[in-house]
């Protein structure tokens, strides 16, 4: 059985068992909500690296 967790998709690479916000402090996303995640194989269904790598794509052209 599998519990919700919480992820950030900014490529820090943080779960949390409660829902917050992101607390690493070099991580692009730092102080925006995690994101729910369902899944029970710690992969996270893909989500932080699908998501870390369209923010990097994001940063290099600006």
């Amino acid at each position: 059985m599998h519990m919700t967790h919480y992820i950030c998709t900014g490529g820090c690479g943080g779960v949390s068992e409660k829902e917050g916000t992101c607390q690493a402090i070099t991580c692009p996303k730092h102080g925006v909500p995690l994101t729910a995640c369902d899944c029970a194989d710690g992969k996270h269904e893909g989500k932080q690296d699908r998501d870390a790598k369209e923010e990097a794509e994001k940063n290099k052209k600006a």
